[in-house]
């Protein structure tokens, strides 16, 4: 398999998340505040169909075409029914990194071809997209300072990297290793067995 455009990934130069929320428990909410705290340098855009004009205090876009340019990396927290076709409009607009937190995507997918999971795996064939997750809990990299995840507290600089692939262990681990005062220079989770498309195409 390839490493073009893994780069994206780890170093992007622009992030949009992909159902941004101000509400409390929600996950696009949640990994954009993440993306804030963290200090991001590069432009951050939130979109949501319900047309906010700004989410957490960053400007919100209706959708793909709404976007003044396309990120480096896609942040996907939006309901599973949205993803594959998301994955496509992506896909048409030259984005070639999605990271997908949305979990639930072995449901039977609104064609009735097989599941979810299966409709966002062919989009992304078509059309050379890397993807990771689905239900993963996402990056951590503080040399780029970027927390792209739902983790509840960032982790600190170090120099050991860490891929698993439970986000119960992997929060776990965070938890472990701020009070051990353990440092990463990457932290993510891939996905359940079962869901796993990581960095597919």
């Amino acid at each position: 398999m390839s490493t073009k455009y893994l780069k994206r990934f780890f170093k992007p130069r622009s992030i949009a998340v992909f159902g941004a929320s101000e509400r409390h428990d929600s996950l696009g909410g949640i990994v954009l505040r993440n993306l804030l705290d963290s200090g991001f340098k590069g432009p951050i855009m939130a979109v949501n169909k319900e047309g906010y004009a700004q989410v957490n205090g960053v400007t919100c876009y209706e959708g793909v075409s709404s976007l003044p340019e396309m990120p480096d990396l896609a942040i996907i927290c939006t309901p599973p029914d949205s993803v594959a076709d998301l994955v496509r409009k992506l896909g048409a607009n030259m984005v070639r990194a999605a990271l997908i937190l949305t979990g639930g995507l072995t449901l039977e997918s609104v064609t009735g071809q097989g599941s979810i999971k299966d409709e966002i795996r062919e989009a992304a064939r078509s059309y050379g997209i890397r993807i990771l997750g689905p239900d993963c809990m996402g990056m951590l990299i503080p040399g780029s300072a970027m927390n792209a995840s739902f983790s509840h507290v960032n982790i600190r600089k170090g120099r050991v990297a860490y891929v698993g692939q439970s986000g119960l262990i992997g929060t776990a681990m965070i938890d472990w290793a701020n009070g051990q005062e353990i440092g990463f220079s990457h932290f993510l989770t891939l996905a359940m067995a079962s869901t796993l498309i990581c960095l597919y195409y």
